[in-house]
């Protein structure tokens, strides 16, 4: 009994657990800055793009036609502020929840104090994505076989935000982002081929009291790819932020 319940559950975390390259689309914009020495962190979920893998032969041939698709992730992150003025932005996410891996690092300069009704920033992000060629469940490893083996990214993002009320933002982001994937040619191989997609990008966040909700569209090859996710944010203040007061 033991052991088929064991087997049992190998099948379903095998089935749930996907291995595949997914990139990070939940961006969690905010150009209010953070203060210096203020940290920002927040956790949730929400939807990246990976490639699309059309068919596999019976050899193990993997053929691509160059699209994307959108699959879910676990993500977590953060702004830290540098001075009062410059946040270092972090990022971590699990592909198909545990299938992989993806870091994310940048830098961001708001160019208005917190606490103004409108505000706006300037930034970039520079990140990578890699997928476990195994899985290891109660003590034995499973192959993953994941056809797309890892990638990067660099975004250029302009975030602008208007405050309603001291608990309400709206804000919008446009930015533009540089990809590349690597493709696996052949199951049982490491030889892989690039991918590269380049996209523009357009994202609505609703920033109530802690929570944040975004809205992404990606536009690529004539075709609009949506993305959504929600997180919960935790401030940690060290420092008096050099803030405007908002009108009640």
């Amino acid at each position: 009994m033991k052991n088929l319940i064991r087997g049992i559950l190998n099948v379903v975390l095998i089935a749930l657990l996907f291995s595949c390259t997914v990139s990070n689309n939940l961006y969690v914009n905010n150009p209010a800055p953070t203060g210096k020495g203020n940290i920002q962190v927040y956790a949730g979920g929400g939807t990246g793009q990976k490639p699309e893998i059309d068919s596999i032969s019976d050899n193990g041939d993997i053929y691509s036609s160059g699209k994307i698709s959108t699959v879910p992730i676990l993500a977590g992150g953060g702004q830290y502020g540098i001075n009062n003025q410059l946040d270092l932005r972090f990022a971590i996410h699990l592909p198909y929840v545990v299938g992989g891996f993806g870091l994310r690092l940048g830098a961001q300069y708001s160019l208005f104090n917190a606490g103004r009704k409108f505000n706006a920033a300037i930034g970039s992000d520079l990140g990578f994505v890699i997928a476990k060629d195994s899985l290891r469940i109660f003590g034995s490893a499973e192959p993953m076989n994941p056809e797309v083996k890892g990638a990067i990214n660099a975004d250029f993002f302009i975030p602008l935000s208007v405050r309603v009320t001291p608990h309400f933002n709206i804000i919008l982001t446009p930015r533009y982002s540089f990809n590349n994937f690597w493709i696996r040619k052949n199951e049982d191989m490491e030889y892989s081929r690039s991918f590269s997609p380049s996209f523009p990008v357009l994202s609505l966040g609703l920033k109530i009291y802690n929570f944040y909700i975004e809205g992404t569209g990606i536009y690529y090859e004539n075709t609009l790819y949506p993305n959504i996710g929600l997180v919960y944010q935790f401030n940690f203040s060290k420092n008096e932020l050099n803030t405007v007061p908002f009108p009640e």
